[in-house]
């Protein structure tokens, strides 16, 4: 039976207190926060409804040969809208929630 020599290629643990820093960078890379999320959604909702005004604009001037295209804008808008009232809805509660905590 052959046994495999230990190398000294194996790093020993890190403590909790060692990585901490490191750590916090790649979370930070890794979990954006949360006001950067809810910018970016509002800037999604901000371009989405831009388009639509555009849209319009051009289907009350007769510029329009694809209807398709302005309801499929249409729609993605909506959903933009929904998808934002729904985060702030929730980040809403969780704020509520986290005040009623007594100490």
């Amino acid at each position: 039976m052959f046994i495999v020599p230990i190398s000294n290629a194996i790093q020993p643990v890190e403590s909790i207190f060692d990585s901490k820093n490191t750590a916090a960078v790649a979370d930070s890379v890794d979990n954006p926060q949360f006001s950067d999320v809810f910018k970016e959604i509002f800037t999604d909702v901000q371009e989405t409804q831009r388009v639509v005004q555009e849209d319009s604009v051009r289907l009350a001037m007769g510029d329009v040969d694809d209807l398709h295209t302005i309801y499929n804008n249409m729609t993605k808008a909506a959903v933009a809208v929904e998808t934002f009232v729904a985060i702030k809805d929730a980040a809403v509660n969780a704020y509520d929630k986290v005040l009623q905590i007594t100490m």
